[in-house]
């Protein structure tokens, strides 16, 4: 009897282990295979009855990008360092660039849109070069970059290119940006030097976003920055983005996205005769997962 029980209680255990298997796998399906709606739409941001309505979206990205840093520091600008790194595998992760992040966040209300962009990178390399003995010196240079811009914009204009709906954003705003970089090595340590600084600089841009269908969406992004703030410093920033609406509230997003953030400044230290600066640019492919309410 008592084996008749256990084998009783391992039928019961296998059951509920199946039936929760089954629940999975039929949410799963339910979710990938809901039928079609207006998740993503060029009328995001108004009701049905077309009165203004806001509709936000929270997209953290997973950004590897290529980077390629050059930047100066000391007195008269005397150290300089450069930092180079392809779009990273798996395994050079943790040899050069240290990390990346990239998170957006959009609502619109009607024409109207506020966004805020989030942008961390941080890399570092090893390089040989000959030291003022003559004697050879491993030097280690690192740069990374803090960018948060946050912006507003107004639909100006909409319509429909080869039958496809399409919208068109101005958009403003403006980007705090905070680099450091360092350069030095082992056998000098008194022959490098390290910098850090923060700056604020106005930045413009367009949006151009088209709807293929209820679950589809392409936008090209672009911005110029800098507009000689911060000694005649300029930058720009360019994407591709496919997204997927995968429910009417997750929306999964793929592309490449390109950003470069100079600085230059004079006068700078005690005496008023350092100079730096610091000239990033980062590209590379990116994928996010968004959600919508």
């Amino acid at each position: 009897m008592g084996a008749g029980i256990q084998d009783r209680e391992t039928a019961g255990r296998a059951g509920i282990q199946l039936a929760s298997a089954a629940g999975a796998v039929l949410a799963f399906l339910t979710l990938t295979n809901a039928p079609a709606r207006a998740q993503l739409s060029a009328n995001d941001g108004y009701a049905a009855d077309g009165s203004y309505h806001l509709q936000f979206e929270l997209t953290p990205y997973l950004w590897l990008p290529a980077t390629n840093t050059n930047f100066s520091l000391g007195p008269q600008g005397g150290i300089s360092g450069n930092v180079n790194t392809g779009v990273p595998t798996a395994a050079q992760l943790r040899n050069s660039l240290h990390g990346a992040f990239m998170g957006f966040g959009l609502v619109r209300y009607g024409p109207w849109s506020g966004e805020l962009d989030i942008d961390w990178v941080d890399a570092s390399t090893g390089k040989t070069a000959i030291g003022p003995r003559g004697n050879a010196l491993h030097l280690s240079t690192s740069a990374s970059l803090v960018r948060v811009a946050p912006g507003f914009g107004y639909e100006v204009a909409r319509g429909a290119i080869a039958g496809i709906p399409a919208t068109l954003d101005a958009r403003a705003g403006f980007s705090w940006l905070h680099s450091s970089s360092s350069i030095g090595s082992l056998e000098e340590p008194l022959g490098g030097g390290s910098d850090s600084a923060s700056f604020v600089q106005p930045w413009l841009g367009t949006r151009a976003t088209f709807f293929p269908s209820s679950r589809w969406r392409v936008e090209l992004g672009a911005l110029v920055q800098g507009f000689g703030v911060s000694g005649g410093s300029w930058g720009w920033g360019a994407s591709f983005l496919v997204s997927y609406a995968v429910t009417d509230w997750m929306v999964v997003t793929g592309g490449i996205r390109a950003l470069k953030t100079e600085r230059i400044e004079d006068n700078v230290g005690p005496l008023g005769s350092g100079k730096r600066s610091f000239d990033l640019v980062a590209y590379g492919p990116l994928l996010g997962v968004g959600f919508r309410f």
